[in-house]
Formats: structure tokens, C-alpha cells, sequence
């Protein structure tokens, strides 16, 4: 609701932060909720005053991370320039130069707090490799491009312009409070003036009070800003010309024409003026309203507290405040109670601050995220975002254990990886929950291959975790099971289906589809490693709601920090054979990762055949081949020392100076993903490589993921040591197939989404005559955004063009 504070001056409040988890993401609205490891990866063109407070906004939103910045400015001079500011006073980062073009900017201890960020050095969009460093999304703050076509020279997705553009018919603008909900996946836009961002949030609450607005009129007092003379000028075409030192000097906005872009119904009602003022930051709008109908300021603000849909934009002070009170406030339109009176009785005056350069960050950060929200992938479902009470609940376990010879359970690893999800559908009190998993790779009904022996398991399990008596049922019809067969019990029972590969139609779907005989209400999928499988019982159980479990949440979230969302250094080990089957994944992540370091078998081929990497070399990810080691014409030979692979004879475990160069790499990460050995496992000697990966991933400074199949039995005691004793590995992952699916693809044919309910995406009519303007189509077209209300087009998105013949960058405007 409508924010108040009776404070006498103003708290300095930090920018918002974005929830860190899923329940504080409920407590904001809907808008506001995304998938939270979904990082927006993003870039600068231009270290300003604009450029720099939108980095050091962004460097405390774990949400965003910035990839690149465009500056002339040296990498050694940064750290000074971002911890010393005139206006925001000191700060404490540390940053720690890599080379003359790259830089770690943080605050902690620890590796995983301090973010990398490129430097680029170019005045022209198009030499920019926004893309190469995985950005998404430009924030353009030079002022040097104000037109769709000079934009579109950035090699990047999406743009965000930090000023009015020249081309008001082109390029749609979008005022966070506004119009942001309008946002309809445009390429490029802008978020207006901070004049703008300040009135319009206003000027659209207002509209809903009193009959709506019939005129009025506003002067901004504005701080000075970099294009104004400090001393007198030998000019006198304008008035910015003398200097602000000393005067108070009269000047024009722009908000007048953007307020009647941003309110069709209000064009021609709302004008203003503007006059500079000698201060450094902080401006305010002395705004007098009339309205259609009478009202008093009391009942204006009461109503005001109940139609306001954003408190953090636009906030009431009730303090004795002067400008420098809202240095670093983040609210675009704060209202100043004791400067809003009563002119006439339908007649209102509002003063309204606003600090024009960091809450002008802010609004611009805010649609950043809104544009994120629209057009990054659907969210997964969350178990959290379910209900189970007094539900029917399906639940796909993977319960494909090792086991010993005479049959028995070898690791209840998989078996305990589902009870944190199990637990949370039992505690809200369901009917029932029916699991099923497979076991092995059986044809047919095979008793050796029964899941029955997991029923006590689990029944110990649960009753050890919970400290009551639970019982599990096994049910031996498996898919086939009736609504009879599933009622045996008490409300809350658990059963537990038979092998669910006894049935033909669970690996090969038939085209009429499978039937559950038994009523579901809710299906939870918590069985990652067979969730690259369209198997019947990952795809095909028909239920209303579906969602994923605790587990294989993680996974994905471990897995899409590994491709790049989460801002971090990151390095993938991929080790093992058959390097063919895991190009497609390589080259997938040679665009997402810092680091890609091969090693076990894999070498030897690429030795065979360098060609192998082509389309992977040259990308972002640098490429590490574990080539020394120690091998021989066969394993039963005695090792002997190759300095590098292709020799007389192969390699079968890595050698010292390869992983010497991999430990200097992991001991600077963030994130560490392995999957795959180094070397033969089996054997006494060879088996050497991977145990001194292991004791160099469980001692670094990073979050270490263990992919899963051989490698995560390697860890957990296959090589007759139980390493997860020893060291706190921050995730095992249980599926080794699909990790690498989902690393390849992005996605797996069982994880549940989100139904989209986005606002359509495609472009509006706005978005297709700025494809026919760029193109140089059309001249001019009289058209308001507002009267489309950017709805859906099938046209295609606007796709970055060039331009040789357009100017450079002028030196100072890379940091103006």
C-alpha cells in the first residue's frame, strides 16, 4: 500500500533487493515473481553518472549480473572511480584487476562474491561483443544513440535506452508504473527522461481520483547535469551556456511531450517548463493539478493509499525534508506532504522529489527485470507452488539403486534424495501419495528387478525422519493399478507401484496414450535422472496440477548456474569417453562457461581427430585439454609419463601439469561441474587422476556440482572411498544422462512449466512500423503506443542490423 513515514528526514534506503526465496517472492505481486535462479545477464555502454549508478545498483541485486561494461577508462582506476563519489558518498568494493580488459568487482571473503566484468574498448556498437560475453540485455547510457537504427548496431537481444528518443514514433518508451505491464517483448526501447519517471507514476495514480485530471501545469527544478558550463561560455545561443555555479538558469523538458506519448487522454493538458538549479543531485516537480471533480488533499491521499499499484515508485514523506534528505532514494515520485495545499476546491499543489540520477537507475532496473519477466524462458513449477491438502498425489520416484549380488541395496542414496519432497506433500496432509519408480533395464516382468524391497526401506526412512511409525504398500499391478488398489489405506497412506518398466508402454508410449486407473490430482515428478525420457510415467500421467520436487529443482538450479545465469565464474570438467555423443552439450556450454576442461578418454580422440572441437573452439569458454598423463599400449602394461597425447601409445589417467593448470582455474570459480572420470577408475593406478581431482575440488574456495552416474558412485565410495565423508560437496547430482541432456538442450521432457500466462509477446503495431523505419520503409506514421496498447503481432522481433557507414562514438561520450 501507500508508503508513510513521519520520520523529520528521510532514510537513505539501499535499492530494493529482489526476494531470495520463493516464499518472500509470493509476498510481491505477480509481476514480480520469476524462476530466481534466473539471472539477467547484462552490460553498460558508457560509465557516466547514469552508467555508474545503474552498476553499482545492479551489483547488489543477485538477480542481475553485468557481464561487460563499454568505458575508456583504465581497469586499475575503476575501483577508486566506483568507491568514491561526490554525491553517493563511499563504498567498499574491491576490485581486483585480472588484465588491462578484465576485472572482479566484490565485497566478501569469498571467491563466489566477487563478480567478473569485462572491459570493452570501442566507440562503435558493432565491434561491441555484447553477445560473446553472454549479455542480454544493453543498457545504453552514453547519449551518443537515441534512434532505433543507431541502437540496433549493439550485437545484443534487448536494449534499454537511458534517455528520450529522437525517433518518439519509433521507438516505444515505457515508464516503470506506467506502462510497464504493456511490455510486450520490444528489442529496443526507452524509459523517457528522470523528469518523466518521476511525474507520469504520479499522473497515472492520480487519473483514478476525482473524476480524473482536467489540466494542468509543472515546473521541475532540476539539479545541474554534465552538459552544463561551469563557468560562463563565450555563446549565447542558450542559456545552459553561463554557469550554474552562479545562476538559476531557466530551461525546456521534454516531460511534456512524453506525458502526452505516456496519456493519449491528458494530451494537451499537461504542461510545463524547467529551470536549473546549482546543486549536484536531487530535483523536484512543483506540479498544480485540477480535477474533474472536487476534492480535498486529505481524501486525495486516502484514495491514493488505496489505488496506488506501486508503493516502491511512488511514496508519501510527512518529514521536514530538503533535497539532499533523498540522495540515494530509490522511489521515482516521492510526494512532500507539507509542500502539497489546496488551491481550489477541485485544485491541488504537490511537490514531488526525486533523485534524478539514482531513482532514474532505479525505474531503468525495473524494467530491465520486466522485460526479463517477459521474454526469458517459462518458470519451472515448484512443488512450493502446489497444494496437496486432501489431494490424490502421483509422485515419479527414481529409486534405481545399485545393488549387491544377492539382490540387496547397496546405497540408499536415490531413496533418501526423495524424502525432503515427500516430507513436504505428507506434512499438508494428502489422501494419498502413489510413488513409482523403475529399476534397472528390464523386458518384462522380471522378480529380480521388483521394487519391493524399497517399501521398508522407505518405511524406515520416513519413520526415523519423523520420529512416527510410517508403513508403505507395495502394490505389485505397478500402471495397471486400480482405484481399489490404491484405497487399501487410511487417509495419507502411501503406495508404492511396482517396476514401472514391467509394462511395455512405459518406454514406448502407445499413440492412444495411457489411462491411470486411479483418480490423481497432483503430479510431482522428483526422479531427475529419468526426466530426459518421454517415459509414461514422466509424460503421460494426466493430472491438473503438476509440478517438480525438491530434487530436481536443485538440479536444475545447479545446472543453470553451470550455463551462465547466476553471473559467476564457472567451470565444467568433462571427463570419461565417447567426446562425439558430448559435443552437442560442449558446444552449448563453450557459449555459457569460463572454463571447459576435457579430460579422460576424450583426449585421446581429440588427438586422433583435433577437428572434433571446431565448433567449439572460439567461443566464450576456454578450452583446457587434460593432455599429459600417463598410459601405455595397454592398461596392464606399466604406466609410463607422455607430456602431451597422441604419442606411441594412449592416455589412461591425467598427468600433473594438466592438472595443475585445472587447479588454478578451479581455485578462482565460483561453480565447478564434473561429470565424467579422468582416467580408469578401475584401476590402482589410473584411478589416481580422479582422486586428485577430488581432493582439489573438495578443499576449493567454489560450489563444486558432481554429475551424476559413474562419477557420483565414484565419489560416494565406488573407489573404495567414501569422499561425501570428507568433504561437503555442495550437489550430487542422481542423473548422469540427463544432466548432460539438459546441458545440451536447456530442458527435459519432464519438467513441469508454468502455464503461460505472460502478456503476449511479438510486436505490436509500434514494434512493426520501427522494423519498416529501420529498413528505411516509411518516413512517418502518426501512431500512439497507447492506442495499440502493444498488443500481439506475428511479426518477427527485431533482429540487430549494422551500419558502416554510421558515425563512431565520440571519445567523451563513453563516460558522459
Amino acid at each position: 500500500n501507500f508508503y508513510f513515514t513521519s520520520q523529520s528526514k528521510c532514510a537513505r534506503s539501499p535499492p530494493p533487493t529482489f526476494p531470495t526465496s520463493l516464499e518472500a517472492a509470493r509476498a510481491h505481486e505477480p509481476r514480480l515473481l520469476s524462476f530466481l535462479t534466473m539471472v539477467i545477464m547484462c552490460g553498460i555502454n558508457g560509465f557516466g553518472r547514469i552508467g555508474k549508478c545503474t552498476f553499482l545498483q545492479l551489483l547488489d541485486q543477485q538477480e542481475f549480473a553485468v557481464r561487460a561494461i563499454n568505458t575508456s577508462m583504465k581497469a586499475t582506476s575503476i575501483q577508486k572511480y566506483i568507491n568514491t563519489d561526490s554525491t553517493h558518498g563511499t563504498r567498499n568494493y574491491v576490485v581486483r584487476v585480472v588484465d588491462e580488459d578484465t576485472i572482479q568487482v566484490g565485497s566478501g571473503a569469498t571467491v563466489s562474491s566477487f563478480r567478473t566484468v569485462k572491459l570493452l574498448r570501442s566507440r562503435n556498437p558493432e565491434d561491441l561483443p555484447w553477445r560473446k560475453n553472454g549479455v542480454e540485455i544493453v543498457f545504453e547510457t552514453t547519449g551518443a544513440f537515441l534512434t532505433t537504427k543507431e541502437m540496433a548496431r549493439h550485437d545484443v537481444d534487448y536494449v534499454i535506452l537511458s534517455a528520450p528518443p529522437k525517433d518518439i514514433d519509433t521507438t516505444p518508451m515505457f515508464v516503470y508504473g506506467v506502462n510497464d505491464r504493456d511490455y510486450a517483448g520490444e528489442a529496443i526501447i526507452s524509459v523517457a527522461s528522470c523528469t518523466t519517471n518521476c511525474i507520469a507514476p504520479f499522473l497515472a495514480a492520480a487519473e483514478n481520483i476525482a473524476g480524473g485530471i482536467r489540466d494542468g501545469s509543472f515546473i521541475t527544478i532540476h539539479a545541474s547535469t554534465a552538459s552544463q558550463s561551469i563557468v560562463d561560455e563565450a555563446h549565447d545561443k542558450k542559456r545552459t551556456n553561463r554557469s550554474i555555479f552562479n545562476n538559476i538558469i531557466p530551461h525546456t523538458t521534454g516531460a511534456s511531450k512524453t506525458v502526452d506519448w505516456l496519456f493519449p487522454q491528458l494530451k494537451g493538458k499537461i504542461k510545463g517548463t524547467s529551470i536549473r538549479v546549482p546543486i549536484n543531485n536531487v530535483s523536484m516537480v512543483d506540479l498544480n493539478l485540477h480535477f474533474n471533480e472536487p476534492i480535498e488533499k486529505e481524501a486525495f491521499f486516502n484514495e491514493m493509499n488505496e489505488k496506488n499499484r506501486f508503493p516502491d515508485v511512488v511514496q508519501l514523506h510527512k518529514g521536514q525534508a530538503v533535497s539532499s534528505d533523498f540522495i540515494g532514494f530509490p522511489a521515482s515520485t516521492v510526494v512532500d506532504y507539507h509542500g502539497t495545499f489546496q488551491l481550489t476546491d477541485s485544485g491541488i499543489k504537490f511537490s514531488l522529489w526525486y533523485d534524478n540520477e539514482w531513482s532514474y537507475c532505479a525505474q531503468m532496473i525495473h524494467m530491465a527485470r520486466t522485460m526479463n519477466e517477459v521474454n526469458a524462458p517459462q518458470r519451472v513449477r515448484s512443488i512450493r507452488d502446489a497444494s496437496f491438502v486432501e489431494k490424490d498425489v502421483f509422485m515419479r520416484v527414481d529409486f534405481n539403486c545399485p545393488l549387491n549380488e544377492d539382490g540387496t541395496v547397496a546405497d540408499e542414496f536415490r531413496v533418501r534424495a526423495a524424502l525432503p519432497t515427500l516430507r513436504h506433500i505428507l506434512k499438508e496432509g494428502p489422501s494419498r501419495v502413489v510413488l513409482a519408480s523403475h529399476l534397472g533395464r528390464p523386458k518384462g516382468a522380471d522378480p529380480s528387478c521388483s521394487t519391493d524391497r524399497f517399501a521398508p526401506i522407505l518405511a524406515r526412512l520416513l519413520s526415523e525422519a519423523t520420529g512416527e511409525e510410517r508403513s508403505v504398500i507395495f502394490v505389485p499391478s505397478g500402471l495397471d493399478a486400480t482405484e481399489e488398489d490404491v484405497s487399501s489405506a487410511g487417509p495419507g497412506a502411501i503406495y508404492l507401484l511396482e517396476n514401472t518398466r514391467f509394462h511395455a508402454y512405459e518406454t514406448k508410449p502407445t499413440a492412444a496414450g495411457y489411462t491411470c486407473g486411479f483418480n490423481v490430482d497432483v503430479f510431482c515428478n522428483e526422479a531427475f535422472s529419468a526426466s530426459h525420457r518421454a517415459h509414461t510415467s514422466v509424460t503421460g500421467i494426466d493430472a491438473p496440477v503438476k509440478c517438480v520436487g525438491f530434487q530436481l529443482l536443485t538440479e536444475i538450479q545447479c545446472l543453470d548456474r553451470m550455463l551462465g545465469r547466476s553471473g559467476e565464474v564457472s567451470v565444467a570438467i568433462c571427463g570419461g569417453s565417447k567426446v562425439s555423443d558430448k559435443l552437442p552439450m560442449l558446444k552449448n556450454m563453450s557459449r555459457r562457461v569460463d572454463l571447459i576442461a576435457i579430460g579422460g578418454n576424450n583426449v585421446n580422440a581429440i588427438a586422433a581427430d583435433p577437428s572434433l572441437l571446431d565448433d567449439i573452439r572460439g567461443n566464450r569458454a576456454e578450452i583446457l585439454l587434460l593432455d599429459d598423463g600417463f598410459g601405455n599400449a595397454s592398461p596392464d602394461d606399466p604406466p609410463l609419463y607422455s607430456p602431451c597425447a597422441g604419442g606411441a601409445h594412449p592416455l589412461f589417467d591425467a598427468g600433473p601439469v594438466s592438472l595443475n593448470k585445472l587447479a588454478a582455474w578451479v581455485n578462482k570459480a565460483d561453480i565447478i561441474f564434473w561429470n565424467g572420470a579422468l582416467g580408469i577408475t578401475e584401476h590402482p593406478f589410473y584411478k589416481n587422476g580422479s582422486e586428485q581431482l577430488v581432493h582439489l575440488l573438495g578443499q576449493c574456495p567454489g560450489d563444486v556440482v558432481i554429475g551424476g552416474g559413474d562419477t557420483a558412485g565414484f565419489v560416494q565410495g565406488a573407489s573404495g572411498e567414501d569422499y561425501t565423508e570428507k568433504y561437503d560437496f555442495f550437489h550430487i547430482s542422481t542423473g548422469g544422462g540427463a544432466s548432460i541432456d539438459y546441458l545440451t538442450s536447456e530442458t527435459l521432457p519432464g519438467i513441469t512449466y508454468h502455464d503461460a500466462q505472460q502478456r503476449p509477446r511479438g510486436m505490436s503495431e509500434v514494434e512493426e512500423y520501427r522494423q519498416l523505419s529501420i529498413n528505411g520503409k516509411a518516413k512517418r506514421k502518426d501512431i500512439s503506443p497507447n492506442n495499440t496498447m502493444y498488443g500481439a503481432n506475428t511479426s518477427p522481433k527485431l533482429e540487430p542490423i549494422s551500419s558502416a557507414s554510421a558515425l563512431p562514438v565520440p571519445p567523451s561520450a563513453l563516460n558522459a
